[in-house]
């Protein structure tokens, strides 16, 4: 891989809106996504437009007008329900903030602080494409991504306070050992992801039961996606933390806050996962 250019180093640390969080529409024959900040009437045109397309029409005023009262009873499903998913949307939600507040915070001019800040700032992007991995309910992609994000908190836990020379010699997979300091059941965490990150011989004897059985081969799992969707909420609460420790973002009271929120999705993730297994 090539080196950044200034621009690409700037836009690598920066927030990711491109990828903004979505609820979907559908109607029998096709689907669109819209923001899931959206509003109702918003959705409604959106929906009006689906239908005028499939009517083969050229306006959505006779839609809005003809079929309000199928709007009416289709506009029930147009938010999204499933409350993991909706946990893990809070969970982002605030993982988004507190990166950003991490952007604004100063830290002091040395390279091991800046490096750190900008590790833990860039993990917003990674929760986000995890978060995006089990609304899919893809099983190994979810584990891979749960496994950068754990390798870079640990990294940036190790690599605040080492010499320059010490911390060009840091590796992310080399530094679970001393962040179990931090968070004691990394080392156990680690090990679990991994084996759904790779092709762990359990999961190779799956591949060939499934064969033997003449099953294709096995993308997504709604269960386990939702399990996997279980770690990434734990290890959001373990970022927190670790922003804090390493940075003080907040205020002691304002801190208490946002983690009883955190702490309050993951509780509701776990109740609900339960339900839903």
């Amino acid at each position: 891989m090539s080196d950044f250019s200034e621009d690409e180093s700037i836009r690598t640390t920066s927030i990711s809106s491109d990828l903004d969080d979505y609820d979907i529409l559908s109607t029998i024959n096709m689907s669109a996504a819209v923001p899931s900040n959206s509003d109702l009437e918003f959705r409604k045109f959106i929906w009006a437009a689906m239908a005028t397309y499939a009517f083969g029409n050229k306006s959505i005023d006779n839609v809005l007008k003809r079929y309000d009262y199928a709007w009416q009873e289709w506009k029930k499903g147009a938010y999204e329900r499933d409350p993991l998913i909706l946990s893990l949307r809070g969970m982002f939600r605030i993982i988004n903030k507190v990166s950003y507040d991490l952007e604004k915070t100063k830290v002091e001019n040395s390279l091991s602080s800046i490096c750190a800040k900008a590790a833990l700032c860039r993990l917003e992007a990674s929760f986000k494409a995890a978060y995006g991995l089990v609304r899919k309910e893809y099983i190994f992609e979810t584990d891979a991504v749960a496994k950068v994000i754990l390798e870079q908190l640990a990294w940036a836990y190790s690599a605040k306070g080492l010499s320059e020379e010490d911390l060009l010699k840091l590796k992310p997979n080399k530094c679970i050992t001393k962040f179990k300091e931090f968070f004691p059941e990394s080392g156990t965490f680690y090990g679990q992801i991994n084996r759904w990150a790779h092709l762990d011989p359990f999961i190779v004897k799956q591949y060939e039961k499934f064969h033997n059985e003449q099953v294709s081969v096995v993308r997504r799992n709604h269960q386990n996606s939702r399990e996997s969707g279980g770690t990434i909420i734990m290890l959001s609460l373990v970022y927190l933390n670790l922003v804090q420790a390493l940075f003080s973002v907040y205020k002691k009271d304002d801190f208490k806050k946002i983690i009883d929120e955190l702490t309050s999705f993951r509780n509701s993730y776990e109740k609900d996962l339960k339900s839903d297994l």
